[in-house]
């Protein structure tokens, strides 16, 4: 690299490779090493491209040491400049990453190199504060299992890198040397194609990275974007769950679109357009029957943001309320937080600690310190697709806490299996690098996004929004006490506190769902045309691929190797 330090790099060229052929490049740059992801370049050397895969600064083989993306943008560039100059180079490279190797791979552009042919981007987030401290609540498990999983030839380096997460606990400069902003996205000139998961622990930064691709970047590539969003993401421990065509769908979807923008071959427009996903729904008979399939538009519908009220009764619905007073109290105690149930989570079997997907969360439900507020049973579909936001009125006794908000789908069994959710730690509600504490029983409004979904809310079932304070380990347990994580006293002394949610009509709390309709997001039999265009992708193989697939990824569960 340009500082002299070394990055153990393979390089793997097609057969029968003559001098004076020239070649595009291929480049995954990966802190998990040859053996679990950066081969997966290797399946473009039949098509006439140079494989590369490198491991990044300070991670398996590689010299230096690991920042947490913060030297990627020059490393990748100094690797691409490396390859341009070889007599074997066409001057074309490609980049290819998944999960770390992705947002690796998102630093590219920052320096604007003019070999940049494409780029393909799976699951991975162009937001990773968004991702590591949403509205300030903190992901500990997942930084820091994952952290301590990654392969570093210099071990301390791993608590330096949690030091320096718990010192940016507010959204500092620091973080702007990892994310993506449109001066970043206004450099992208190229094809480029996404791949993501509702219940991906990066969904949303997927969709932040595929929007300002989109839309901001140069006029040549402008509105080409491609993103396909399966169920899952990282999240393959509820692939079960799925049972219509969603990992099947996945990977001929992907081969076809990854083909088109590395330029082997053109996707067919008759079906698989720009935006491609999966509509989802309940597993049982109402809801394979309602959702559970693919479609494939050429963007994302317009959805109609439709707020479902708080009320006193417990009950949610599209009329407001209409008391003058009207507010729950809870009791919070960080000594007994409610437990994680499912969500966009990193899963033990690819390399975090907790479960994810869709899971049942109606035994927490029942909790004391859960308010649980739930729709009628519906009579017809409920189609959604689009962001999911909270708007509560809160207040509390103690100077900070946590609030948390739950969407689950209601089964008539009792099930209550959840769709998306999201948090807010009170003292970083206004966003800033100080804190703002609360004032004892002050009422305040807040928003939070709760990620998006594509989910059809089938009939004979209901939606249940959960409000808390905790959510544990997926968010990490706020002590109430008002302890920044850089404080040496840090978690200090639990304070229990009594917290409330307002519903009144001076404080209509609600959640504000995206209503579309069912021709807006039709049923596409997509699979069948990549296999037209692709005669080797038949049933049998693509089962087999996709179980490979879902074996490789559980390769990366870094943390037990030997």
């Amino acid at each position: 690299m340009r500082d002299g330090t070394k990055l153990h790099t393979m390089i793997f060229y097609p057969k029968g490779v003559s001098e004076g052929k020239k070649y595009p490049a291929v480049i995954d740059r990966s802190p998990y090493g040859y053996t679990d992801l950066e081969w997966v370049t290797d399946i473009f050397v039949p098509f006439g491209f140079v494989a590369i895969g490198q491991d990044m600064r300070g991670t398996e083989k590689s010299e230096g040491n690991f920042t947490m993306w913060q030297s990627d943008a020059d490393d990748s560039r100094d690797l691409g400049d490396w390859i341009v100059q070889q007599p074997w180079s066409n001057g074309k490279v490609y980049t290819l990453g998944a999960s770390a190797d992705g947002i690796e791979s998102l630093q590219t552009p920052k320096t604007e190199p003019s070999w940049l042919a494409g780029q393909y981007i799976i699951w991975a987030t162009s937001r990773m504060y968004e991702v590591l401290f949403p509205y300030g609540t903190y992901r500990q498990k997942t930084a820091e299992d994952w952290l301590l999983g990654v392969t570093m030839p210099t071990p301390e380096v791993v608590n330096d890198n949690i030091q320096t997460v718990h010192e940016n606990e507010a959204h500092t400069p620091y973080w702007d040397g990892v994310e993506l902003g449109i001066d970043t996205f206004q450099k992208v000139k190229y094809p480029n194609a996404f791949w993501g998961g509702w219940y991906d622990l990066f969904s949303l930064g997927t969709l932040q990275a595929f929007d300002g691709y989109n839309n901001h970047a140069d006029e040549s590539v402008r509105y080409t974007s491609k993103i396909t969003i399966d169920p899952l993401g990282h999240c393959l421990d509820y692939a079960f769950y799925f049972t219509q065509n969603a990992p099947y769908g996945r990977t001929a979807v992907i081969f076809a679109q990854m083909f088109e923008t590395f330029g082997i071959r053109p996707v067919k427009r008759s079906q698989i357009r720009n935006v491609t996903f999966y509509v989802m729904s309940s597993n049982d008979d109402a809801g394979k029957q309602a959702g559970m399939y693919w479609t494939s538009l050429e963007k994302f519908p317009t959805p109609v943001m439709t707020n479902y009220y708080l009320h006193a009764d417990k009950t949610a619905s599209v009329v407001p309320p209409t008391t003058i007073d009207s507010a729950t109290t809870y009791k919070y105690d960080p000594a007994d937080p409610a437990p994680t149930m499912g969500g966009n989570n990193l899963p033990d079997s690819i390399g975090g600690t907790i479960p994810c997907g869709p899971m049942d969360n109606s035994e927490v439900d029942k909790r004391s310190d859960v308010l649980a507020f739930q729709t009628e049973v519906f009579d017809k579909e409920l189609a959604l697709t689009g962001p999911l936001m909270a708007t509560l009125y809160v207040s509390s006794d103690a100077i900070d806490t946590d609030f948390t908000v739950k969407i689950s789908d209601v089964y008539p069994t009792g099930e209550s299996h959840i769709i998306q959710d999201n948090a807010v730690r009170m003292r970083w509600r206004e966003g800033g690098v100080e804190p703002v504490y609360m004032q004892k029983n002050k009422v305040y409004e807040i928003t939070m996004n709760l990620w998006n979904t594509s989910f059809i809310v089938p009939p004979g079932h209901a939606l249940r929004f959960s409000i808390s304070s905790s959510n544990y380990p997926r968010f990490s347990v706020n002590p109430n006490n008002g302890l920044l994580l850089k404080d040496p006293q840090y978690p200090g002394v639990n304070i229990t506190a009594n917290n409330v949610i307002y519903h009144s009509a001076r404080y209509p709390s609600r959640i504000t769902l995206p209503v579309v309709s069912k021709f807006q997001i039709p049923e596409v039999h997509l699979i069948k045309e990549a296999q037209e265009m692709y005669p080797i992708l038949t049933d049998d193989f693509l089962k087999k691929h996709s179980a490979s697939l879902d074996k490789l990824a559980k390769r990366m569960k870094r943390y037990k190797k030997n």
